[in-house]
């Protein structure tokens, strides 16, 4: 989950203020009555729907490609391990370039970038396919194109985020915000389902060949995205740019309080769920039943998605602040009082959270950036995400080995909440000082 930034002086590199909440942007006096639901979406702009039209195929090739990858490692013999150093490498492929990404997202036409991104992508996936089917079970060449792999994902990320704004009006930004995270949860629940439908007529490897049909077909869709050209200029030299992303990002103490801050909730909550979760429901209510929790979560994140974008209104900041500490439910319930009709409550409260302030946070940057710094800002934001991952199931383990599991999770989740609090207090002081401004 990526967290919202804070404002909490007044940003140098920025418009003055936040619009004010439930406003648009337009002629004043003037407020486009926007229609709910499915209404609404249809008048989202043409290059909006391509875009998400081509996010959707690269997500859900992507998150069916590493069961394949799995199965077939498995198939060919190996281990646990071996998985690991795959994956780990598409991870370290993605955290290490994912600034550089953030710098060509803003140097270049970010719809070019994101098709260079999808070839390249398509290329590597059909190359792991090829290498897969035709018998291959090394490591080492598995794990070079999984590095490749993870360094095209990292091109594409920052400039999607980034052209999002281009494609629609600033009133129409949290609904169309709110149908990307929308769709990108859906493909991230029917993934499994669909994974398992494929394999009853395949071999795994065909699962990575859809991959690279996935991004294939992305790079095509990317194409028909025509927006007006961004700010961005070749002629300012690589480290300008450089010096100018970095400058945007550590002048700004919202900005960065709030990446910090969400690297610490990542941190927790990486840490706790994914890896704590399924002990605690196995000695208490039931490991069968720990799936049904965490598809109350992504329930809690798909209703507050259609919500946003039923609404058809830009949704307050202080609602985004109150929600905020509630992401911290699912460890601390998980901590106190595991009982599984109070840990579905907290879990679809968690994901309720987690959506109405992620939205709130990607309209936020969108609101605030300069467009020709934004593909910049959302790396360092993506950055602080990719790093709090990891390192919370690395810490996990021997902090609830010198603990206890419930002792851990208790701790997680109050962190969280310290985390989400210092950020809605940041935010909230940047909103008054805007205001006065």
């Amino acid at each position: 989950m990526t967290l919202p930034t804070s404002p909490s002086s007044a940003p140098t590199t920025a418009p003055s203020r936040l619009p004010p909440s439930g406003s648009g942007r337009g002629k004043p006096g003037r407020r486009r009555r926007l229609r709910p639901g499915l209404r609404l979406f249809a008048e989202l702009p043409a290059a909006f729907r391509w875009l998400l039209a081509g996010r959707t195929m690269s997500i859900l090739g992507n998150t069916v490609a590493p069961i394949g990858l799995a199965l077939a490692i498995i198939d060919a013999g190996g281990s646990a391990g071996t998985i690991g150093i795959v994956v780990g490498a598409r991870s370290a492929g993605n955290l290490l370039f994912v600034l550089a990404g953030g710098i060509l997202a803003d140097r270049f036409p970010r719809r070019l970038v994101l098709e260079g991104s999808s070839g390249a992508s398509a290329v590597t996936q059909a190359l792991v396919a090829w290498y897969v089917l035709s018998g291959g079970n090394s490591l080492a060449p598995l794990t070079l194109l999984a590095l490749l792999n993870g360094i095209c994902a990292a091109f594409a990320s920052p400039a999607s985020s980034a052209l999002l704004p281009q494609t629609v009006p600033s009133e129409l930004r949290p609904q169309a915000n709110a149908a990307m995270r929308l769709t990108l949860n859906l493909c991230a629940v029917t993934s499994g389902a669909l994974a398992a439908l494929f394999l009853l007529v395949a071999a795994p490897g065909w699962l990575i060949a859809f991959d690279a049909f996935c991004f294939a077909v992305a790079g095509v869709l990317f194409s028909r995205v025509r927006v007006a050209a961004s700010t961005a200029s070749k002629k300012e030299s690589l480290m300008s740019q450089v010096r100018g992303g970095w400058v945007a990002f550590s002048e700004q103490k919202w900005l960065w309080q709030a990446i910090v801050g969400s690297t610490l909730m990542n941190l927790c909550y990486s840490g706790t769920i994914p890896v704590l979760g399924p002990i605690i429901a196995e000695e208490t209510f039931g490991s069968h039943l720990w799936g049904l929790v965490l598809g109350a979560q992504v329930f809690g994140l798909t209703v507050a998605a259609a919500l946003i974008m039923r609404s058809g209104r830009r949704i307050s900041l202080r609602l985004g602040l109150l929600a905020l500490p509630l992401g911290a439910a699912l460890p601390l319930t998980l901590g106190v009082y595991p009982i599984f009709a109070v840990l579905l409550l907290a879990a679809f409260v968690g994901g309720l959270s987690m959506e109405i302030f992620g939205t709130v946070w990607e309209t936020t940057l969108q609101d605030r950036i300069e467009p020709d710094k934004l593909g910049r800002v959302y790396s360092y934001d993506a950055l602080g995400s990719f790093v709090g991952v990891p390192l919370g199931q690395v810490l996990v383990g021997p902090v609830s080995a010198e603990l206890s599991l419930r002792t851990t999770l208790i701790i997680g989740g109050v962190l969280m909440v310290g985390a989400a609090l210092a950020i809605a207090y940041a935010l909230g002081g940047q909103r008054t000082a805007a205001k006065e401004a």
